[in-house]
């Protein structure tokens, strides 16, 4: 489904693009219309590889693996592109973008001072305490 949807924000922002040579946004919306098609190629082959693994599954942490890095793309160009079909200023969808990317480092250090103190609790999780 994302793949489709990829190449219907692709192709309605080529158009903008052919419309408005001068349109920053329609022409961000171009990779990210790509990077929504990469996103389900990646996730159909997640599918794909889970089905391998006889039903045996183990709640993992997440990791920095290319699901991780395409979302993250893909938030920061759709934060652009839409601060600026709705008429933004340059500045306000750079501070949205900039939000977006303040939000993850946030997660990254929680979730990073979370791991220390399981090291130091001995590997007992929250509900331990």
């Amino acid at each position: 489904m994302f793949v489709v949807g990829g190449v219907v924000v692709a192709a309605f922002a080529f158009v903008a693009v052919v419309h408005d040579p001068t349109s920053d946004a329609a022409w961000v919306a171009i990779p990210l219309g790509v990077l929504l098609v990469a996103w389900g190629v990646a996730f159909a082959q997640l599918s794909t590889d889970e089905s391998a693994d006889d039903g045996e599954t183990e709640i993992e942490a997440p990791s920095r693996g290319p699901l991780t890095r395409l979302s993250e793309a893909i938030a920061l160009l759709a934060v652009y592109v839409v601060m600026r079909m709705l008429d933004r200023p340059l500045d306000s969808a750079l501070v949205g973008v900039g939000g977006v990317l303040a939000l993850r480092l946030a997660q990254l250090g929680i979730d990073r001072l979370v791991r220390r103190r399981e090291q130091r609790d001995g590997g007992a999780g929250p509900a331990a305490g």
